[in-house]
């Protein structure tokens, strides 16, 4: 507060010489270009319509790519396929993601450890200290494995993560790329990854409670299970075992959901949906963010009013609306089931599963 002469006290800030706010309706503008983007970017990529790119990593098509596709309705989730022929490259990032098999069976290396997979299966990287080092690997030369990677972007930049590679992989070097250090397919040293990472010592004990337990010992205990969550939490969540259950919106089987605690990550919601030959999905009202990529036949799927055809291969992004999304999906075969891949970000512990819209059955599946 400053004392002008007089007497007359004023608050700071409050003077002619305060310049006009140069961000807020650039913040505003944004938010009105988020709206727009979410009404009339693209619904339904066609996987066919899907280039295919090579890179130090593997062989890859993005479906989502925020923010270097743009163009989509939603913004907010990464979705690439890659094709393994005998193995990826190797790279360290921070982990969280889910990987889905499409085709083909293999196993992935996660600092150290081996994973074996097949078809049908989910793979997750834990969230570690420094990020995991992991590459993948196709038990079959004669015939590639296939897999599907979904990465939600904002728990990336809340984990401040950074990709580094560590070896090229053989697809790289064909095209004649050579390594940026070392000799073609040599390892690069990775000491520095969370193998070998250790939390510093004033992090490794229990917290101690004085004098009764206390909120920030409620925190520690927090931080305490999700460690041992991720060290010893599934890292392969076996396809073929799982139960199927029939609810409200149809026949489902569920890899992740927030009442799961057995898995190494809780950041995503997955699972796979099966609609009878000629029937449908339910109805639902839902804040929107949900990515469904189609693994078997072809049908439509109504969102928000507007119809859209779908087949195998193609993914469909539901966008992120504030007052929510209504969403069925049909099977249009009346000989085969059809089958897709629903996976969102897990913000209902923190957000509510409204998302601060609305999240609403509308109608039963059939049959």
């Amino acid at each position: 507060m400053i004392n002008k002469p007089g007497g007359r006290a004023i608050l700071p800030g409050t003077e002619a010489e305060v310049s006009v706010d140069p961000w807020y309706e650039k913040l505003v503008e944004d938010f009105r270009r988020r709206r727009l983007s979410a009404e009339s970017g693209l619904v339904v990529i066609k996987g066919r319509e899907t280039p295919w790119h090579q890179n130090r990593q593997g062989r890859v098509r993005y479906y989502l790519l925020p923010p270097y596709k743009a163009g989509t309705a939603l913004q907010t989730m990464a979705v690439f396929e890659q094709i393994i022929h005998r193995h990826s490259g190797m790279h360290r990032h921070q982990g969280g993601l889910a990987i889905y098999i499409l085709e083909g069976e293999g196993y992935t290396i996660v600092d150290g450890e081996r994973f074996d997979w097949r078809a049908g299966d989910l793979l997750l990287l834990p969230i570690k200290p420094g990020g995991v080092a992991h590459q993948h690997f196709n038990r079959h030369s004669g015939r590639p494995a296939r897999w599907l990677a979904f990465i939600p972007m904002a728990f990336q930049e809340c984990l401040s993560s950074e990709v580094i590679q560590l070896e090229s992989s053989p697809d790289w070097l064909s095209f004649g790329n050579a390594e940026e250090n070392g000799q073609p397919g040599t390892r690069q040293d990775y000491s520095v990854s969370s193998q070998n990472a250790a939390f510093p010592s004033a992090m490794v004990g229990e917290a101690k409670e004085a004098g009764g337990a206390t909120l920030l010992d409620a925190l520690f205990k927090l931080r305490d299970e999700y460690r041992k969550q991720s060290e010893t939490g599934l890292k392969v969540v076996c396809g073929p075992d799982l139960p199927w259950e029939r609810n409200r919106q149809g026949i489902m089987k569920w890899y992740l959901h927030p009442g799961k605690r057995d898995t190494a990550i809780r950041s995503l919601v997955v699972y796979v949906q099966e609609i009878p030959p000629g029937g449908k999905s339910g109805r639902q009202r839902c804040p929107g963010g949900l990515v469904h990529y189609v693994l078997d036949g072809r049908g439509a799927v109504d969102v928000g009013g507007t119809r859209y055809s779908w087949e195998q291969g193609d993914c469909i992004a539901l966008p992120l609306k504030n007052f929510g999304v209504e969403y069925q999906f049909f099977n249009l075969d009346g000989q085969n089931p059809a089958r897709y891949l629903t996976v969102t970000p897990n913000f209902f512990e923190v957000l509510g599963v409204d998302l601060g819209s609305s999240f609403e059955q509308l109608e039963d599946a059939w049959p």
